[in-house]
């Protein structure tokens, strides 16, 4: 029996690429040699079946020692050519991506320029009109300052003309009140009886008969209201008469108090001082705080000229120039209910 050498399963050999290739091999030595034994041995004796399985097994174990140290081999191969594929494959990747980040950021950088380009020449309009409304804001800002200052003066002025129109009126009133201060308004007095001997001397005789007076006033001038003639059943108009002596206008004055009502002809009529439109309005603000006082017992009153109330109550004197706390002192000391 002779044995044939057959070339193991798994012999490769390296292409010029550097991957490995199967190629054929000649025998080894192990193998020659069992191949020469038996060629000696064969026309000796013939070996038996188990002899021939043992030759098997030493040449089977041989032939995978050295297809495992092939193996190993063409794994670090195989891995070196894996890992230097990979890597020229991410250098290939890397060098396309650098350029088309490249590109990009070019594409980009060359579109700012033009953004930068339009956005100057775009604000080249609009900074002119900002420095023009930044002058014009300027100017107004002067001229804000120069009103202001203008118009500070211009309140200074007029608060100062304001307080000397107040001071001019207020001596008005008080030359009107003092050339009125002898004059006499006559109330009640019907139309038509001062006709048969002139309105002065009427007066007059009026004034002594119904006063009581020792002798006739001596009066300057005696005329009705400037107004027009009412009706004989209307109200009659005002008599304005001016005495010209000082004692015998406060004669009448305090005559006229003392007597309560006056009566001529069987008609009631009265006699009050002649005051000036304003004080007038001033002194009616009153009326009303008066009506209270007059039913307070053990109270006493009198307005003094021009429109200021003294009051006299339980031994305290109290003076009022402002008729809205004249009217609640009033109220209170008459025990009246307010709203």
């Amino acid at each position: 029996m002779s044995l044939q050498h057959t070339p193991p399963r798994g012999a490769t050999k390296k292409s010029g690429k550097g991957r490995p290739q199967m190629e054929e091999e000649g025998p080894t030595e192990a193998s020659a040699s069992v191949t020469v034994m038996a060629q000696e041995e064969l026309p000796k004796k013939p070996k038996g079946r188990k002899s021939e399985m043992d030759d098997l097994r030493i040449f089977l174990a041989a032939e995978l020692k050295i297809f495992g140290e092939k193996l190993d081999t063409f794994k670090v191969d195989l891995k070196a050519e894996i890992h230097a594929t990979v890597e020229q494959m991410f250098e290939n990747w890397k060098r396309t991506r650098e350029e088309e980040v490249k590109n990009q950021m070019e594409a980009v950088e060359t579109r700012l320029v033009s953004l930068e380009t339009k956005v100057q020449t775009e604000m080249d309009p609009i900074r002119h009109e900002l420095n023009q409304h930044r002058i014009a804001i300027t100017e107004l800002e002067k001229c804000a300052m120069t009103s202001a200052e203008t118009v500070n003066q211009l309140l200074t002025e007029n608060q100062r003309l304001t307080n000397m129109v107040s001071k001019l009126n207020d001596k008005c009133i008080d030359l009107e009140g003092r050339q009125r201060r002898k004059n006499l308004r006559i109330v009640g007095v019907k139309e038509g009886r001062e006709k048969e001997m002139g309105t002065r001397d009427f007066v007059a005789d009026l004034l002594h008969t119904v006063l009581k007076l020792d002798h006739k006033p001596l009066l300057g001038r005696a005329h009705r209201a400037q107004r027009r003639r009412t009706q004989d059943d209307g109200h009659p108009r005002q008599i304005i008469v001016k005495v010209l002596q000082d004692h015998e206008f406060d004669e009448i004055m305090k005559k006229s108090v003392r007597s309560g009502q006056l009566f001529f002809e069987g008609e009631r009529f009265s006699i009050y001082r002649d005051y000036s439109t304003e004080v007038f309005k001033k002194r009616m603000l009153f009326n009303e705080t008066k009506r209270i006082l007059k039913s307070v017992p053990d109270l006493k009153y009198s307005l003094l000229y021009p429109a200021r109330l003294r009051v006299t109550y339980n031994s305290n004197v109290f003076f009022f120039t402002e008729h809205e706390k004249a009217l609640e002192y009033a109220k209170v000391v008459g025990n009246v209910p307010t709203d």
